[in-house]
């Protein structure tokens, strides 16, 4: 049968028109990546760490670099009193800390003197998960024996749901009431914390659940 074969050859185009160029130097973007999407959530994590007292300064300039690449609109500056924090920063007496805190207000000011105040897409946590949310700061603030509107309350609780890719999970719920449990019944922790001696950070990253 294979005398009624007729074999030609392959042409060259065929093996270019096959060969896909590698994708794997490029990189994907995600949600939190563009500028004009804003997770509210990220901009009152930022926030607790700008507020807390004792805060290292590389988190403090790390947290305002952050903030620089995203420009909230004006009811979010508004109710998360976002830019009042920034514009406080101003003052501060670092100056690395002051010179960042006035390049984001100045950033943000500008955008919209030019007019460019177009409504972003504002990402919220559902009030189901808010609400769960809310009882798990007030065992925080238990365990650490401070009103529940205490800034490290809500600095702790945030950082751990950032941990965990801002899910509502059975590992988030874990290692907050570790947490929890590891504040209320060790003295030494509690006030370590309290002192700033122990960053919020690293808190929730050695007691972090998988």
């Amino acid at each position: 049968m294979d005398r009624y074969l007729i074999k030609t050859k392959r042409k060259k185009e065929d093996k270019e028109i096959r060969h896909i160029p590698s994708t794997s130097g490029l990189k994907q973007s995600t949600i939190h990546s563009l500028k004009r999407v804003v997770v509210v959530e990220d901009i009152k994590r930022l926030k607790s760490k700008l507020v807390l007292p004792n805060q290292s300064k590389s988190v403090m300039i790390e947290s305002l670099k952050a903030l620089g690449m995203k420009i909230p609109s004006k009811e979010v500056l508004q109710s998360t009193k976002i830019g009042h924090t920034v514009k406080r920063l101003k003052q501060h007496s670092d100056e690395d800390i002051a010179r960042e805190a006035k390049r984001v207000y100045i950033k943000w000011k500008d955008f919209f003197l030019e007019g460019k105040n177009r409504p972003p897409i504002e990402v919220k946590c559902d009030k189901k998960s808010e609400t769960f949310r809310s009882k798990g700061k007030a065992l925080l603030a238990e365990s650490l024996t401070v009103e529940e509107d205490h800034v490290l309350v809500d600095a702790i609780e945030r950082e751990t749901f950032h941990q965990h890719k801002q899910l509502f999970s059975s590992e988030y719920r874990r290692t907050l009431r570790t947490i929890v449990l590891k504040l209320k019944h060790n003295p030494d922790l509690r006030q370590k914390v309290l002192d700033g001696q122990i960053s919020v950070e690293m808190l929730v990253k050695d007691f972090k659940k998988r």
